[in-house]
């Protein structure tokens, strides 16, 4: 069901309703000014409304049918091509796309937390009941053992950096590399926003596809509904990444046993010792699920990935590649045994002016780890010392208000103190700034700022300003706290998709008015009220915005870009567009009851100019954009983030410092995250 368009035809009912109000009230005589007012906007408001309400209920049950008939196997694939483009970049930016890529090996876990052997494959597949599933294989081979296996599941543990995700992403790229149209779909979800306590498993991933696909959105040309189908109908394979990111492992490890049963296929990553203490607290292994472990990287694997792609007769490895050789088991091949920490060496020395022979002196692993860390930003960028303030204070941040979840740009102002706060504050504040400077420009507050000298005019009008500003942002603050005790306080809203040109908007706001405007005419005519045009236009505009509003919002189409850039521009689009709107729709409603008053005047005008701008800044202009926009600017003033924020953010993920999840940026790994946030003190 479309409970936007619904929304939409109860206000026009209520519009309806009020009209119809304001004209019964024109037989009372007592009150003069109501019953003017009554004539003159009653027929118009009435027509409108109730135009408005059949229009926007038919345009709502046409949506629903549009949507009933739509093609679920055309979703289907549209999600494949969809998570296709999606990794694959980032596969690409994480550098496993290369020729010559690391080599991680897998076996079956030795820890006592998978199903019996018989219980994966069946009685029948096996003689006797062997006591240990013997399975092992190389990263590419992740997807030929997920599909061999009865139940199709699988879970992949491995120590911290040891390539969980990546492993995630290249099955996930390798099952839609040799499916056919009709079969399952492989999605990647990153387990960190889930909360198990609040929300299904199911439900969670619906609305993640949401999220990361917004065709499936209200307005996508698939939509949540379909979306639903395909979890339900078992076309989506669930590649469920970092269990041990979610707090409540318990909870979410029963959740995943819920939901995949014993014939659900799905694959699973975690933590090794996470997953074996989760298992001892619920006594129960995850279905039919074979689980197999990553192996560390092998000394001799690591020197020949360090030492290829270097430039011929570059030899600033070789004390490396010799130590490695020498001494398999040392501490150099200990510290270089995470796909992390060799991704790190082979960033941090690839410069020709470093030299990677220092850590073969080092005494612990630990102290090689930390080496890898520090040169790891001033081999990205020719100036580090900014970047990594800036990643201090996101990784400071995101630690110790977890409701950030993480770099989406329409959360980021979670990283404010007392978020809801300062952000209804400052569109408080600015609100009370145009609306005062505006009444200010149309000289209805003259007399008080009125002074002998033109400085005293001065010193009054900036009183009058940061008065406004002061009572603007107090309003906005109480506001705001009273939100922030709200039960969804920490829930963001999701960036707005619509699809409009500003060549079709004006296309169809015209298009609104005209109609608007033949809607009240006629109405007025059916009431013989004989209102004057001037007023049956603007009763019509009001009309028409609205109406115009309700054709704009196309549907976002599949081929619909998904990057964070892109959905903050469409977001603002989105938001500037509704923001005009109402900012118009505003000075026509005012100067309608100014007109009705005979007070119609250049000052009065200019007053509802000002008007029309304080509603803006505090309705619609509160959406995703908005908020990012207050969270942006404080943190530039002060001096904790760069003013052009996307770019810096940008830079970081295509220099690997951060990986792209849907729409959203986190850190490429939780202990880059927690270097950085210990590295600088940023108060």
């Amino acid at each position: 069901m479309n409970f936007g368009r619904w929304r939409l035809a109860i206000v026009a009912f209520v519009v309806f309703l009020t009209g119809l109000v304001f004209w019964a009230s024109g037989s009372d005589e007592v009150m003069e000014t109501g019953d003017k007012l009554a004539s003159i906007m009653g027929p118009p408001l009435t027509i409108a409304g109730l135009v408005a309400a059949v229009v926007f209920g038919v345009l709502g049950l046409r949506a629903n049918a549009v949507r009933a008939a739509r093609d679920p196997e055309q979703a289907l694939e549209d999600l494949a091509r969809l998570v296709g483009r999606q990794w694959e970049r980032e596969a690409g930016s994480r550098g496993l796309t290369r020729q010559d890529p690391l080599d991680v090996r897998w076996v079956s876990t030795a820890r006592p937390v998978a199903p019996s052997a018989a219980e994966i494959i069946g009685t029948g597949a096996v003689s006797g009941r062997p006591v240990r599933l013997k399975l092992r294989g190389g990263v590419g081979d992740l997807a030929d053992a997920l599909h061999e296996l009865p139940g199709h599941q699988l879970v992949v543990l491995g120590e911290p950096g040891s390539g969980k995700t990546s492993a995630a992403i290249l099955l996930t790229l390798r099952l839609l590399g040799r499916r056919d149209p009709g079969d399952l779909v492989p999605v990647l979800f990153s387990l960190a926003s889930w909360d198990p306590v609040t929300q299904d498993l199911d439900a969670w991933m619906v609305q993640r596809l949401a999220v990361d696909h917004p065709v499936f959105r209200d307005r996508g040309v698939h939509g949540p509904d379909v979306a639903r189908d395909l979890i339900d109908g078992g076309l989506v394979l669930p590649v469920l990444d970092a269990l041990d990111e979610v707090p409540l492992k318990a909870d979410a490890l029963r959740g995943i046993a819920r939901f995949v049963g014993r014939n659900k296929p799905m694959l699973l990553t975690c933590r090794a010792e996470d997953y074996e203490e989760v298992i001892r607290e619920t006594g129960a292994p995850v279905g039919r699920a074979a689980v197999v472990e990553l192996r560390p990287v092998d000394a001799g694997e690591a020197a020949r990935y360090l030492e290829a792609g270097t430039v011929a007769g570059d030899e600033r490895w070789q004390p490396v590649v010799t130590a490695l050789g020498d001494e398999p088991d040392g501490v150099l091949a200990r510290a270089l045994s995470t796909p992390l920490a060799v991704y790190l060496a082979k960033t941090a020395f690839t410069p020709p002016s470093t030299d990677p022979a220092g850590l073969v002196e080092l005494p612990t692993a630990a102290a090689v780890e930390q080496r890898l860390l520090e040169a790891y930003l001033p081999a990205l960028y020719p100036s580090p010392e900014e970047p990594r303030k800036w990643l201090a204070f996101l990784a400071r941040r995101l630690a110790v208000q977890p409701a950030a979840g993480n770099l989406g740009w329409w959360r980021l102002f979670f990283l404010l103190p007392v978020p809801r706060v300062v952000v209804a504050a400052s569109r408080g504040a600015l609100a009370g700034f145009l609306y005062f400077a505006i009444t200010l420009l149309s000289g209805l507050v003259t007399d008080v700022v009125r002074s002998p000298t033109w400085v005293g005019t001065v010193a009054a009008s900036c009183a009058v300003l940061v008065g406004g500003v002061m009572m603007g942002a107090t309003g906005g603050a109480l506001v705001g706290l009273l939100r922030s005790v709200l039960p969804n306080a920490w829930k963001a809203s999701l960036p707005v998709y619509v699809a409009i040109s500003w060549a079709s908007s004006l296309r169809y706001l015209v298009l609104g008015v005209a109609i608007g405007f033949a809607a009240v005419t006629i109405g007025d005519l059916i009431a013989s009220r004989g209102t004057e045009v001037s007023v049956l236009a603007m009763a019509g505009s009001v009309f028409g915005f609205g109406l115009s509003t309700g054709f704009l919002m196309n549907r976002i189409s599949a081929t619909a870009p998904i990057n964070p850039r892109s959905s903050l521009a469409a977001d603002r689009t989105a938001t500037i567009f509704v923001g005009t709107t109402v900012f118009l729709t505003t000075i026509v409603v005012f100067s309608a009851v100014y007109r009705s008053r005979d007070e119609f005047t250049g000052a009065s005008l200019v007053y509802v100019i000002g008007m029309a701008a304080a509603v803006m800044c505090v309705w619609p202009m509160a959406g995703a954009w908005i908020d990012f926009t207050v969270a942006r600017i404080w943190f530039a003033l002060c001096r904790k983030l760069p003013w052009h924020l996307m770019d810096f953010l940008e830079e970081a993920h295509e220099r690997g410092v951060l990986r792209q999840v849907g729409a959203a940026y986190e850190f490429r790994h939780q202990r880059l995250q927690q270097y950085f946030g210990q590295k600088v003190s940023i108060g």
